[in-house]
């Protein structure tokens, strides 16, 4: 009898094996069955930094749902199975890591359950979800990226009322604006991969501290600027609010995979949000005094108030249109891009500026005193001197510039923005509405192809083909003698590098991640000789032929390395500058040609959809203006 028993108790499955195992569990491992995203063991390492052991398993009498608008979730329903993984021992470390993650408050509740397994019954815990609680949280298409963004960004807002206990929700959000992209950094870190503790995390937001306004205006030489630097930052703030609002509240809207700048869609509507909004943002600063230094204001104070007119601008149903007029223009090409703008109040003289002749920023030489990089990180916003800045230079005189998707300008990492022409347009037409700085020059980045069929050689340029180039995206315009010119080379614009020759255009290799080398970074075509101008403009056609050019002909790059005699096309473009000529409607038919050529490679078909032949046609109609606008003068 004695041995029947002991035959029964030793059986897969029964109750007395299904106890122990429970309360082995209890007593400092857990078996928790999983049955959505925590399936994956990439989200699960992720999370808990380790590969979980895991085994298929089947929970009866329970249904998996899973709408559009939610992650998946449980429900009991007799006679249903519902298929998913048990994670075996976790820790009561790891356990509290995904209560946090999967429970957010009501959504779901963890609670224990019997699944049978390949071995029998066994009893472990699981998440079973509240249909209206989860309703009313999502409302939308949530991804597992979308949530774990949320997750970490708990995390960082504990520690954040950790390290500033007591305050109001509006200060927990000025602290966090005042970071900058500090809280950013961390998340994205999280996403590669590598975990941070929170004493790094402590560290690195207590490093993220705003300047004392008391000690800053002391600075005699600064006083002048100083309204004008407040309602800078301010004006960066309100457009950080509206794009943190977006995020939240549309995350179907602005999700882009990788490997593009997670951030770039939400900069694009952000944009065009507040440029719609531009007079009631401009009068709020007036009445709140948003441009002026205030007698026992600090820097938290200007943040609050932004915050605050942020808050009352945006509403969600004038977000809406917003968000269908980008979705309908929206379309997806093979190459990456990106873009940098400058602006200056002294256009070229900004990188040799005197102190005091730019009488609003004075040349940006405080950008750094007012904080400016971590209001302007998500626009990759710095000051470029044209020359070798090291970190130990805090201060230095240049233009202000947007790198789009350049998001850590000391260790110089970037992703490409998009793969829009349309929305890389836009995007540059609303940055200089929004920044209202004078608009100077241009540079448009492509990302090609590595290896051997690279779509950068050592060919060199048609002659004809840098008229067209120059045609599409220069400055030409007469002198006051009423000659015309090329103002972007004939006036030395592009003598940027420290050889003092014509950068036209370069190759250079962007690095996402700080620990890649150069056969991991992107390899990337950027033409630099581009006028950025104060009224609207069509970049969309000007980006499709430099991407059409540079894949139908392969053509170098228009620099020169070293301390070497200028380039043949350096040389041409120079003469042509000074003295534009107009060429034959054949040698623009033949450009128009290669760009073809190059899009039909591009996009790997046969024939053009009517979409992008009638981009060619307006880069011909283009072509043949200018090209009539100089033959006026000869």
């Amino acid at each position: 009898m004695q041995k029947k028993s002991s035959k029964i108790n030793r059986r897969s499955g029964s109750k007395e094996e299904i106890k122990r195992a429970f309360k082995s569990g209890q007593g400092g491992r857990t078996e928790l069955f999983v049955y959505g995203t925590l399936m994956d063991d990439k989200h699960v390492k992720l999370l808990l930094k380790r590969v979980v052991p895991s085994v298929p398993a089947k929970l009866h009498h329970y249904m998996r749902v899973a709408p559009s608008w939610s992650f998946p979730f449980i429900v009991k329903q007799h006679g249903a199975v519902t298929e998913g993984r048990i994670l075996k021992g976790l820790t009561p470390e790891e356990l509290k890591v995904l209560d946090d993650f999967e429970v957010e408050g009501h959504l779901f509740k963890r609670q224990g359950a019997i699944v049978r397994t390949a071995r029998g019954r066994q009893r472990c815990m699981t998440y079973v979800g509240n249909i209206s609680a989860l309703e009313q949280s999502f409302g939308r298409e949530v991804k597992f990226e979308d949530r774990y963004n949320r997750f970490i960004e708990k995390k960082v807002d504990a520690i954040i009322g950790e390290m500033d206990t007591g305050k109001s929700e509006i200060t927990r959000r000025v602290i966090h604006e005042l970071m900058g992209s500090a809280v950013d950094e961390i998340i994205q870190s999280h996403f590669d991969g590598n975990y941070i503790c929170n004493y790094i995390m402590i560290q690195a937001l207590e490093d993220a501290k705003p300047p004392h306004l008391v000690d800053l205006l002391k600075k005699q030489d600064l006083l002048p600027y100083a309204g004008n630097y407040i309602r800078l930052a301010c004006k960066h703030i309100v457009f950080n609010q509206i794009v943190e609002a977006l995020r939240h509240e549309y995350l179907d809207a602005v999700r882009i995979a990788q490997p593009y700048f997670r951030h770039g869609l939400a900069i694009l509507l952000g944009m065009l949000y507040c440029n719609r909004h531009s007079k009631m943002i401009n009068d709020l600063f007036n009445e709140k005094f948003l441009g002026v230094v205030v007698e026992g204001r600090n820097y938290r104070d200007y943040a609050k108030l932004a915050i605050e007119i942020a808050d009352s601008i945006y509403n969600s149903k004038e977000m809406q249109p917003i968000i269908e007029y980008v979705e309908e223009n929206w379309y997806s090409t093979p190459t990456p891009l990106g873009a940098e703008l400058e602006f200056s109040c002294l256009g070229k003289r900004a990188v040799y500026a005197q102190p005091g002749e730019d009488k609003m920023y004075d040349g940006f030489y405080w950008f750094k005193d007012f904080d400016m990089f971590r209001r302007t990180w998500r626009l990759g916003g710095h000051v470029d001197s044209h020359q070798q800045i090291t970190v130990a230079q805090e201060r230095h005189r240049g233009f202000f510039e947007y790198a789009l998707g350049r998001y850590q300008i000391v260790g110089d990492l970037s992703r490409p923005l998009f793969a829009c022409p349309w929305g890389m347009s836009v995007l540059i037409n609303e940055a200089v509405k929004f920044i209202d700085i004078p608009p100077h020059s241009l540079h448009i980045s492509m990302e090609l192809t590595r290896g051997r069929r690279s779509n950068i050689s050592d060919k060199a340029h048609d002659e004809n083909d840098l008229v067209c180039l120059l045609l599409l995206g220069g400055d030409i315009r007469p002198d006051p003698q009423g000659v015309p010119r090329e103002w972007r080379v004939y006036d030395g614009e592009l003598d940027t590098n420290l050889n003092k020759s014509l950068n036209f255009s370069d190759r250079k290799y962007h690095f996402a991640k700080a620990d890649q080398d150069e056969s991991e970074a992107a390899d990337v075509m950027e033409y630099k000789y581009i006028r950025l101008k104060r009224e609207n403009t069509d970049y969309e056609s000007l980006i499709i032929a430099l991407k059409g050019y540079q894949f139908g002909t392969r053509t170098r790059p228009i620099k020169t390395q070293t301390m070497e005699k200028e380039m043949p096309e350096q040389t041409f473009l120079r003469e042509w500058a000074a003295n534009p000529q107009p060429i034959e409607t054949s040698a623009i038919n033949k450009f128009i040609e290669k760009v073809e050529n190059g899009l039909l490679e591009e996009n790997n078909i046969a024939r053009l959809p009517s979409t992008k032949q009638n981009a060619l046609k307006r880069i011909e109609e283009r072509l043949l203006e200018r090209n009539g606008f100089i033959s006026k003068y000869k």
